[in-house]
């Protein structure tokens, strides 16, 4: 009989443990604490790493983070001092949650012209003065009848700081959509 009393409080000690939350963007860094200035200038860069800058690109940035985890879903608010600061940068041209349509058509924002929306996770602070963040871009439309072809891809950047206050990509991979 005591054998039998104590196989409940035994599978409780063989329980599997907890869920982890998904880091897989963050791998478990901190964030880096830092000001907007800065977080514009490392904007600047992943931009820079991303596409061949020229009069000719339109970016907006989009309304969330990228989220901590794998997926599209959630992500904190884009803090509008940092909105701000990248259009002041000429970085972006507005910002734009994208309108999803069920077919294969790239995502509608309501904006001057088609572009890029780009969106990002936090920065993490990867070990002494190293930066590390996630960078999505994805080809949006500006109207209904543009038909636009989907496109986007997500870089990993790792990124050191140079003189004045910039930063500079030093690692970079490409992130694969996980199917």
């Amino acid at each position: 009989m005591k054998a039998l009393a104590l196989l409940p409080v035994a599978g409780l000690a063989c329980s599997a443990p907890a869920p982890q939350a998904d880091t897989s963007r963050s791998n478990g860094l901190p964030v880096a604490t830092l000001s907007v200035e800065q977080q514009v200038a490392v904007y600047d860069a992943a931009i820079r790493a991303a596409f061949d800058v020229s009069p000719d690109l339109f970016l907006v940035s989009h309304q969330r983070r990228l989220p901590e985890g794998a997926g599209l879903d959630g992500g904190d608010t884009l803090p509008a001092a940092l909105g701000a600061g990248l259009e002041r940068g000429g970085l972006t041209h507005g910002s734009c949650d994208p309108v999803r349509s069920t077919g294969q058509r790239a995502p509608l924002c309501p904006v001057a012209r088609s572009g890029y929306i780009i969106r990002a996770t936090e920065i993490f602070q990867a070990g002494g003065d190293t930066l590390r963040m996630n960078f999505r871009s994805e080809l949006y439309a500006a109207s209904q009848g543009s038909g636009q072809e989907p496109f986007a891809f997500e870089m990993a950047y790792k990124l050191v700081p140079r003189a004045a206050g910039t930063w500079r990509v030093v690692a970079e991979g490409r992130v694969r959509e996980k199917e």
